[in-house]
């Protein structure tokens, strides 16, 4: 592949786009993912002016391939780094091993008031991992349950992994039974956690759990089975796990030995290894595969934002326009929509919604969940009042994405007239997740009688749910009193 980078190169340099800041920068980029390090760099060298995306480029290719010394005098003689050129030092340091200055990294970049995203915190997690220092471990976990990312499902892993890495059992197990959502990757980390720190039956136990969820295994989960397997001399589970990487083995073999391969076949696989984690593989499959059609393009997008914007790109080019009808493809703009939003890449979610020939009302959800997520309240409440104009369907998904809005907008009158609205006028029952919303933007707004009250009237068990809301509002207000007041008195009236 580096010797087309460089054909097209050639034929760049002869045209009138030579000295477009923009080619030469994705010039950088390429000759980086086809290990051609020097060309990278006598691109970066001979640019006359230069940009931010020009000097990210050129780190992000330095850190992924290990000359860190030289990203880190690069990133020196930066003139204004920002969040991109941060993250790439911080993820570049952890990647190979030189934790500590990952770290290092991590707190300058906090110091230098830079936004601190999931990718910030899941390197310094990997960091503080492999250290093996639970209370710096401690000091970023305090950092992210202040952030919108504590519930992330691949932020949920990485702390299980770190506490794991730190010893600390009972830390990985509290985090992953407080998660809302659970993927391969996540019980891989506590079944990892039991078989490294030496409780090889409960590692065997949530490969049971795990498998009653209906999560396929990988060659991680298998290994780490395997080996609890042999510690607890353990012979019929273990023969067990073999049948199953069997079973697996023979799934792929049966693929290969197809005579006929048609569009569906070779889905079902890219799906599978998707939901797998193995995401090379999935990738690998998809290229080769000679015809795709909407679902093929759908499960590639759910693979994460870098195969998510190839696969865009693809989507594009294939025609796609994201119309309804018998050959309906809006749910794969959709899909778009979520990917991008899930990833904090908000502009470009916003840029698939605006350039969608046809929306629906699922759409519409992914917009207002996703702007709200990523904290404009204000861009997802005026997608609702327009979704409201156009007399669209509305849902619970709707309703927890315009309380999100609402709490991170600080706009208390707004959000109770949303919640009367949903009975009165959508006939919506109000759930826990709504309730949760509504009790976090009470607390942000300091009405914590409220939110207690709001708290004992709620139809669902409130213990759990008072406790867990009463802990929310220390986080937004740790120095506050009345939070410590309220879950006092919580615990006070169920005898605690």
């Amino acid at each position: 592949m580096g010797w087309e980078t460089r054909r097209a190169h050639a034929r760049i340099l002869n045209s009138q786009f030579s000295k477009e800041i923009f080619i030469q920068n994705r010039l950088i980029d390429v000759y980086g993912k086809c290990n051609c390090l020097d060309d990278a760099r006598k691109v970066f060298d001979r640019m006359p002016q230069r940009n931010t995306f020009t000097w990210n480029s050129i780190i992000t290719v330095l850190t992924k391939s290990g000359f860190l010394d030289e990203a880190t005098r690069i990133f020196g003689s930066m003139p204004d780094p920002d969040q991109c050129s941060w993250n790439s030092m911080v993820s570049g340091f952890a990647q190979h091993d030189r934790f500590e200055e990952s770290y290092e990294y991590f707190v300058k970049m906090h110091k230098e008031n830079f936004f601190l995203n999931d990718y910030s915190f899941s390197s310094a997690l990997s960091a503080c991992a492999g250290l093996m220092d639970f209370d710096i471990g401690i000091q970023v976990y305090a950092m992210v349950s202040k952030s919108r990312y504590l519930t992330d499902v691949f932020m949920g892993s990485a702390l299980i992994d770190m506490y794991s890495k730190c010893g600390s059992v009972a830390c990985s197990q509290d985090v992953f039974l407080g998660m809302i959502e659970r993927n391969l990757v996540t019980w891989n980390s506590l079944i990892t956690c039991y078989e490294q720190n030496g409780l090889t039956s409960e590692a065997l136990e949530a490969f049971v759990r795990m498998m009653n969820s209906r999560l396929e295994p990988d060659e991680v989960t298998l290994a780490s089975v395997v080996s609890a397997c042999a510690s607890l001399c353990a012979l019929k589970e273990g023969l067990q796990i073999h049948a199953r990487v069997v079973r697996v083995c023979e799934a792929r073999l049966v693929f290969d030995r197809m005579p006929v391969r048609n569009v569906v076949s070779e889905t079902s696989m890219v799906s599978r290894y998707v939901r797998a984690a193995s995401i090379k593989v999935a990738r690998f499959m998809f290229w080769k595969m000679k015809q795709r059609n909407v679902v093929s393009w759908n499960a590639l997008i759910g693979a994460g934002l870098q195969l998510g914007r190839q696969a865009h790109a693809h989507v594009l080019k294939q025609g796609f326009r994201f119309r309804s009808g018998a050959d309906s493809d809006v749910f794969v703009g959709n899909s778009l929509i979520d990917m991008y939003m899930k990833c904090g890449s908000v502009e470009d979610g916003s840029r698939v919604f605006k350039n969608m020939m046809e929306r629906d009302y699922v759409s519409l959800n992914a917009m207002i969940v996703g702007y709200a997520q990523n904290g404009y309240g204000e861009e997802a409440l005026e997608i609702f009042r327009k979704m409201l104009a156009c007399g669209e369907k509305l849902d619970h998904v709707t309703m927890i994405g315009v309380l999100c809005a609402c709490s991170h907008a600080g706009l208390v009158e707004e959000g109770r007239l949303h919640v009367s609205s949903m009975i009165k006028n959508h006939s919506l029952i109000p759930e826990k997740d709504h309730f949760s919303c509504m009790v976090d933007l009470l607390g942000r707004a300091g009405c914590l009688n409220e939110a207690r009250n709001l708290i004992k009237a709620m139809p669902m068990n409130p213990d759990a749910m008072g406790k867990h809301a009463a802990e929310k509002l220390l986080e937004i207000k740790p120095r506050n009193s009345g939070p410590y007041v309220l879950l006092s008195n919580m615990y006070a009236e169920v005898g605690k």
